[in-house]
């Protein structure tokens, strides 16, 4: 496993910087049909084996391509970087046949393994609005079905992914668009989950950023078009500029530590920490976002659509802009002080990898807030509220707008039915830190109790879209359709907390009455 993992970092970095890897660059590119009329051509029945191999690995059938492999005589005449494709194709036949399913939709098909089946319906739901919302914005739309890919463990997903352990770990990267294919860590993998909705939007954005110029957009553009467009499928208003995100960005420039464009035309996972990828992303997003701004979105679409055909982009941005790239780049530099008014309104805000890529709560605090939290905590498991509020908000005087002191004061306020109060602060809490999964988990809670149900459920929305492994809430939802009298939706949800929690013998009773009532209830329309 780990001569695997060391061959595929090395591949990473020297696949594509050889222009004769052309045949390659055509699946990169979904050109799967060419590609098939070369290897056609090719006399070496070795190559050819090794090349219809590659062809059906990117078409996703791994164990066709496994058949052909096997073909491979081990005295072919390859680079090392090409022998990688021997072992990973092997890795992929064998990792897809221990239980991967396959899901498909009109334009997807998406392949899910054990407790990840609970995400089936929703993925496809989601990736098909995906596909309508950038197909009308971008003016493309893939002619076959995109192959997604959800890896229930960091270590398949560090494989497939070429990565490897060491970088995932290191830059936090959760999914990837590579080989024809989407690729995504499931959300059961990391302690709070992740915007796994929103990482599928913006892989496939590089799917079709890919095939729209021809593999010609630079990294830095990709992942800054990519990091804008990718919540829009779901909001009117770009929602990666979080607070925390940006407090990095004007830290960056004031310190002189804005990273130059140049060092990201590589990849991004070659950054030094999670908290570098993260500035990276609000550098480049915030770029994309000063050229809408400033010329407007079909103009940046049409540049986006125009790169496949310059060699030189300072070139096409003088042409599509009206003025020197240097000048756009002083233009946006400037922007990023305009923001900092907003930023200073909301201290304590949490950037995102912070929120995503921690281990616990305590991680999220420094060590002097923590001690309150702990001591609140303590005199909150013994019901003494009043005393546990007072500790939060000793808290909250250091940071108000952390997250964990925001839904530790709103859980106390709760307990005291002072429902607005609560309502308030984890609405404050989801604007400013929207990716952190107990603010919705709180509300759902706190509408079910107020018996509030439509509003419980749209949060329900948001827990679903960031970690939808918490049966407790599954179950809380189940209960309202139940309640509700939606008998067919509160069945799917007990059948979901069941397989998230098989001991739940109270679920289990609710699911079977449940059952009976609605065979009874078939029955007597039959009548």
């Amino acid at each position: 496993m780990k001569k695997i993992i060391f061959l595929v970092t090395i591949f990473v970095c020297l696949l594509f910087a050889k222009e004769e890897n052309d045949l390659i660059k055509m699946l990169e590119y979904g050109d799967t049909y060419d590609f098939s009329l070369r290897i056609a051509n090719v006399k070496d029945e070795n190559m050819k084996n090794f090349y219809t191999a590659i062809y059906y690995m990117y078409s996703g059938d791994y164990n066709t391509a496994k058949e052909y492999i096997l073909k491979v005589s081990s005295n072919i005449k390859i680079s090392d970087q090409e022998m990688f494709f021997t072992k990973y194709i092997l890795y992929l036949a064998q990792t897809f046949s221990s239980g991967y399913e396959k899901h498909e939709s009109e334009h997807f098909e998406v392949y899910l393994k054990d407790r990840d089946r609970i995400l089936s319906e929703q993925i496809l739901k989601i990736l098909e609005q995906i596909y309508k919302f950038y197909g009308k914005k971008f003016g493309y739309y893939p002619e076959k079905k995109v192959r997604v890919e959800v890896y229930n463990t960091k270590e398949e997903f560090s494989i497939a992914s070429t990565l490897g352990e060491e970088i995932i770990k290191k830059t936090g990267v959760v999914g990837i668009c590579k080989f024809n294919r989407i690729m995504i860590l499931s959300p059961e993998c990391l302690p709070f989950g992740y915007r796994w909705c929103d990482t599928l939007a913006h892989e496939y954005i590089h799917f079709i950023l890919n095939r729209i110029t021809n593999l010609k957009y630079p990294l830095y553009l990709h992942e800054g078009t990519a990091r804008y467009f990718d919540t829009l499928y779901r909001s009117t208003t770009p929602l990666c500029f979080v607070v925390g995100n940006l407090n990095l960005l004007l830290d960056a420039a004031k310190k002189n530590e804005i990273i130059p464009f140049e060092k990201m035309k590589g990849s991004l996972v070659y950054l030094e920490s999670q908290q570098q990828v993260e500035l990276a992303f609000v550098e480049l997003s915030t770029f994309v976002e000063y050229l809408i701004n400033t010329f407007g979105e079909d103009k940046f679409i049409e540049f986006v659509k125009n790169y496949k055909d310059y060699d030189k982009e300072e070139k096409l941005y003088k042409e599509i802009f009206g003025i020197e790239f240097k000048n756009i780049l002083s233009g946006w530099y400037e922007s990023i002080y305009k923001k900092e008014e907003y930023v200073k309104r909301y201290p304590g805000a949490m950037p995102d990898f912070m929120v995503t890529f921690s281990e616990d709560e305590k991680s999220l605090v420094g060590l002097d807030m923590w001690q309150y939290i702990e001591l609140g905590d303590k005199f909150f498991l013994n019901k003494n509220y009043n005393v546990a509020l007072y500790q939060y908000k000793k808290a909250q005087k250091q940071q108000p707008y952390n997250p964990v002191v925001m839904t530790r004061i709103a859980k106390c306020y709760i307990m005291h039915n002072k429902y607005e109060d609560a309502e308030k602060i984890l609405q404050e809490c989801s604007f400013v830190n929207p990716n952190y999964v107990p603010t919705y988990e709180l509300l759902v809670k706190l509408f079910y109790e107020k018996g509030e149900y439509e509003k419980a459920i749209r949060y329900y929305e948001d827990v679903l879209q960031i970690n939808p492994f918490n049966w407790e809430i599954h179950k809380i939802v189940a209960q309202m359709f139940s309640d509700l009298g939606k008998i067919k939706d509160a069945i799917k949800k007990y059948e979901i907390v069941l397989l998230l929690n098989p001991a739940d013998t109270d679920a289990k009773v609710k699911y079977d009455n449940l059952r009976r009532y609605l065979e009874y209830k078939n029955l007597e329309y039959k009548k």
